[in-house]
């Protein structure tokens, strides 16, 4: 299961749907992975809303045993075609790549998702195939 940023940001933050995202964090404990740049996009969030936290905050995802993976050059072009077909921002493509890349479902709070032609989790919905 590919977490898109989202998910950890609602967690931490206790956003709304923070306890769906940590039930669906630990129903697929083991296989959770992240690109590298959803990554830097959370700890970008972090600093700008609770630069306090941040050390702490960034100990936690580091040690949550998400695997990290950086982006190659195939998952940078699927990125980029994913940019211009579907509503997503830069990060949220780099999760798009890495679900196309792993065959896998991303776990996300962001409904733009909805509209790509990858698997996703979401509040109030079951897996979109």
């Amino acid at each position: 299961m590919v977490v898109d940023t989202s998910v950890l940001i609602a967690v931490l933050f206790k956003e709304t749907h923070a306890r769906w995202a940590a039930a669906r964090l630990t129903e697929h404990a083991g296989r959770l992975k992240m690109s590298t740049v959803n990554l830097a996009e959370a700890l970008i969030l972090i600093k700008d809303r609770q630069p306090e936290l941040y050390g702490a905050l960034e100990t936690q995802i580091l040690s949550s045993g998400i695997t990290f993976v950086a982006p190659d050059a195939d998952q940078a072009r699927s990125a980029a075609l994913a940019r211009i077909e579907y509503p997503l921002n830069l990060g949220d493509c780099f999760a798009y790549a890495l679900a196309v890349t792993e065959n896998d479902a991303v776990l996300t709070l962001d409904r733009g998702f909805t509209k790509t032609n990858v698997r996703c989790v979401t509040p109030k919905s079951s897996s979109k195939t």
